[in-house]
This record gives structure tokens, sequence and C-alpha cells, in this order.
């Protein structure tokens, strides 16, 4: 503002002057003629304004360093004839323009037509190329020979390319079907499953012991049954029914939800022909031995 008032200043006393100053008289002794005053050529306007540098606003905001890097990439309009502004207001995330994404398009297209015509032709270089192409997309890359230079390059292999180091056990393929399943009760068998007779096994435990459920599953009873007593039938996934009889103690009703290994209630006292529990197991209504399932060691 002090440097506008000095300029204005100046150029009033200026225009002062020259009203005082008297015309000489012309030529023919007459009068004078009045002449036109002449004013003097006033500064541009970017002479006027100080310079950024003097404005201690603009100080104070190029103190900070993203503002300084907008006013200098703007500055240097010559760089790459971006817009930088424009830029930096779409991000890195930006979605692409609809010119962007129509170039990209026709490029994808006219590839797409290329291979596919060459796919169409039996011409010795289109073989070639067609052998090319389905080497690329169906052999696996063979990482040896460049592994072999990262390591001899950096002293070993890059961790974030697992590929690139065959040290360590094979992997091995894990069945879906298999499962492990909790054991009901540790005891011994003393009358196993026959397929016919006895759907089931007839475990001699120590007297009330607990009893487990041997998967998670949904109780679907919870009674007295005629063959088996007091019993316990659990639904599991799979297809899969345990059933828990001879039990002295029921801790669960139908339509509880039990955790694989949860307690459901207790063995009963030791029976010298059936023991303290009975375990049977169907898979979609088919008996199966609860040996091939489960242990009760």
């Amino acid at each position: 503002m002090e440097v506008k008032d000095k300029v204005k200043q100046r150029r009033l006393e200026r225009l002062r002057n020259l009203r005082e100053t008297p015309e000489p008289l012309n030529g023919s002794g007459g009068p004078p003629r009045p002449s036109r005053i002449h004013e003097p050529l006033l500064p541009s306007r970017h002479m006027e304004e100080p310079p950024l540098y003097a404005d201690t606003d603009w100080k104070r905001r190029m103190e900070d360093p993203e503002y300084a890097w907008q006013q200098k990439m703007l500055l240097e309009k010559s760089l790459h004839g971006r817009n930088y502004r424009v830029d930096e207001d779409r991000g890195l995330l930006a979605p692409p323009s609809s010119r962007k994404i129509a170039v990209k398009l026709l490029i994808s297209g006219m590839l797409f037509a290329a291979t596919y015509g060459m796919f169409q032709l039996n011409q010795p270089w289109a073989i070639k190329g067609k052998q090319f192409i389905t080497a690329s997309l169906t052999t696996s890359y063979d990482f040896s020979a460049l592994s072999a230079w990262y390591t001899n390059q950096f002293g070993g292999s890059p961790s974030f390319i697992p590929s690139f180091s065959k040290e360590g056990d094979e992997a091995v393929k894990v069945s879906t079907t298999k499962r492990s399943f909790y054991s009901p009760a540790k005891g011994h068998i003393i009358l196993p499953y026959d397929g016919t007779t006895h759907l089931g096994v007839y475990v001699n435990t120590a007297e009330f012991a607990p009893v487990y459920a041997l998967d998670t599953g949904q109780v679907i009873f919870s009674g007295v049954a005629t063959d088996t007593g007091l019993t316990i039938i659990i639904r599991h996934p799979g297809g899969l029914q345990s059933l828990y009889g001879g039990l002295s103690e029921a801790a669960v009703e139908v339509g509880d939800w039990m955790k694989v290994g949860e307690s459901i209630g207790k063995a009963s006292k030791k029976d010298p022909a059936k023991g303290t529990l009975y375990v049977a197991l169907t898979r979609d209504g088919h008996p199966v031995n609860p040996l091939d399932v489960t242990n009760f060691d």
C-alpha cells in the first residue's frame, strides 16, 4: 500500500506542474493556442503493483510447503504443458476421464481383434504367434535362473516372492472330506460295532465320567429311549448324527447348539455287560463305525 501511495503522489505532482507552466506564443504573434496537455505515460499495472515478496500475507502462505509447491508448478507453465492444479485435484485414485477410457477400449479391441484373426489363419507366422501366446498362457515360468542371479547379486532369495525359494517341504494337499472329531469319553470298548446286531459301541469308562460332543451340532433328542435309556442325539454338519446312550445325567435340551468337545452329560454306573456309555453314529441315515470317526483311548 505504501508503494501505491507514492506512485499516485508523484503522478499528481507532475500533472500540477504541467498545468502551472505558461504556454509559449505561436509564430504569428497571436494569442497562444490552447495546447493539448500530454499526460505522461503512466506506468503499467504490473509496475504499480508491488512484487509478491513484499506482501506479508503471501510470505505467510509460502511458509506452507504444499502451497509453495503449487505456486512453483503454476509458474513453470512450460513444464510438459500440464495443468498441475487440475491434475492435483484429480488425484491418483480419481476415475479416468471418458477420453482415456475410450482410448483404452479402442486399443484393447484392436489387440483382441488382431489376436482372434491370427488364430483363424494357418500361415507360418500366424502359427508361430499362436504357439507363443499359448505357451505364455499355459506354461509356468521357470524362476530358477532368475533366482540364481538374484542370489548371486544380493545373497539370498527375496522373501516377497515365495516361488523363488524352493527350500522346505512340498505342499501337502488337504482332504476336505476328512475331519478330526473329539473323543466323547476315555475308556475301552467292551462290545464293538459289527454293522448288524451292534450298530454302536459299548464303552467302559470311569463311573459318572463327563461325556463330550464329538463335533459341533444341534441337539435333536434328549430323553429316555427304550433301548439305550437316557439318551442324547446331536445332528452335525455333513449328514452326520451321533447318539450317546446309557447316561446318568443329561445337561442339554432339544434345540441347544453344542460346540465340539462341550460336555453334554455324564456316564452311568459300571455295568459288566454294557459298560458305562453307548455311542452310535449314522451318516445320511446309514450306520457308521464310531472307531472310523474317533477313538476312545
